[in-house]
């Protein structure tokens, strides 16, 4: 009688730190893991085996899921608010969990949050942020001058990196000769988001950290006494009828705040998002034919190669997400990336389409955590693509991509070479 071989065992589905950058195969390809886990487990029960005392979440990688879950303004950010041992607790940074007022926007809920949001959200609407374009382009066509007269050039440091930080340190007011330590500082800062950070790597992001705020202290103190027509003036001295100035603590974490979201992210999608346009020769060649492409374009450069790979949520108190019982202080883990990639949601998701230009992709966020710099970010990817379409019509990748960023949650390339002729 012939006997039947045993059915062989299925690959254990990826989790904890499987998921994130730290894992080189995830690294190199994240969408084989992702597409796998949305089709087998869409309400993927979530653990790090680093953490055991943290409550077991999960991670969800459906469109429909994430933007739900965005919309519920009954999540927390707040770690402060977490049980001990929560993931949200063991990833915070320090200067989150003091016991008094900070300004980082990223974890406050209610009140405190919509209170800070507000006194600076003005600075960034998309009327404001319009009123910049030209400025903006002329900080473009500048770099974008200095790299065509090379044979190729890194486009991340020499462009896409330095770029958001000009355009960000000029709202601020800050002198451009402080742009390359304040990217000396974003970079060293990224490492707070990796808890298996080197003895190194951590002395390097709290150097960073002591930097930043006694240069921010001098420049709170300088437009305390004499304010200017800037946006660092703006927020010092912003105020409404309900609400009181910020603190200097406050404002310091706020400006931090702005600095490694407003450069480290923008750089990374204009690097992620260029790379997949000059693979796709069609595309394209399509922008370079109608530079009015840049508009959708850049909703295309978002969804397909978003900066921010995850973001999480946390239970406030016992309940049911989606079907799955979880206690209070589990971590939800939204998966942007997987999200944007979603066949449920987008046809033929892995390519990239420069006509798409579906504006309803996850790469901001949602509900009252939206990214506050969307108008600015966007504004600058429209504003690179439409420049090297109508000046630099030659412009080609010369060497294959290096992606290999020691951190968990931003997506990006260390290095990607270009010719502009």
């Amino acid at each position: 009688m012939q006997r039947l071989k045993p059915e062989p065992e299925a690959t254990p589905l990826p989790n904890g730190f499987e998921l994130t950058e730290l894992n080189p195969d995830f690294l190199r390809d994240p969408h084989t893991m992702l597409d796998r886990l949305r089709s087998e487990a869409p309400h993927h029960i979530h653990a790090h085996a680093l953490f055991p005392d943290a409550p077991t979440g999960l991670y969800l990688t459906r469109h429909e899921d994430v933007r739900a879950v965005f919309a519920d303004a009954t999540y927390q950010r707040d770690p402060r608010a977490t049980p001990t041992g929560s993931l949200a607790r063991s990833f915070a940074p320090a200067s989150v969990m003091t016991e008094g007022p900070h300004g980082n926007l990223l974890y406050l809920d209610g009140a405190q949050h919509r209170r800070v949001r507000g006194l600076v959200s003005r600075a960034f609407t998309p009327k404001a942020i319009a009123a910049k374009r030209g400025e903006i382009e002329a900080i473009a066509a500048r770099l974008l001058a200095e790299a065509a007269k090379k044979p190729d050039f890194d486009f991340i440091s020499q462009y896409a990196a330095p770029f958001p930080i000009y355009v960000i340190g000029d709202m601020l007011g800050l002198p451009r000769t402080d742009m390359p330590q304040f990217r000396q500082w974003s970079e060293d800062l990224i490492f707070v988001f990796n808890p298996l950070r080197t003895p190194e790597q951590d002395q390097r992001q709290l150097a960073a950290f002591a930097g930043l705020e006694a240069y921010f202290a001098s420049a709170i103190d300088q437009r305390r006494r004499a304010p200017t027509q800037d946006l660092l003036s703006a927020i010092v001295h912003a105020e409404s009828e309900t609400e009181a100035k910020m603190s200097d603590i406050e404002l310091s974490t706020l400006l931090l705040l702005i600095l490694l979201a407003g450069n480290l992210t923008t750089a990374d999608v204009l690097g992620n998002g260029l790379h997949a346009l000059l693979e796709a020769p069609e595309e394209w060649a399509a922008l370079k034919a109608e530079p009015d492409l840049a508009v959708p374009g850049t909703e295309e450069m978002l969804r397909h190669g978003p900066p921010v790979a995850i973001a999480a949520r946390y239970v406030p108190e016992d309940r049911e997400v989606l079907g799955c019982p979880v206690r209070h202080g589990a971590a939800v883990v939204l998966s942007l990336l997987a999200a944007n990639r979603d066949p449920e949601a987008f046809d033929d998701p892995h390519a990239f389409c420069i006509r798409r230009g579906r504006r309803d992709h996850v790469s901001f966020g949602g509900g009252v955590h939206a990214c506050l710099g969307a108008p600015l970010a966007r504004l600058e990817i429209e504003v690179t693509l439409r420049t090297l379409a109508t000046d630099y019509p030659g412009t080609r990748l010369t060497a294959p991509a290096v992606r290999d960023r020691p951190t968990i949650g931003f997506v990006g390339f260390r290095e990607l070479r270009l010719s502009l002729t």
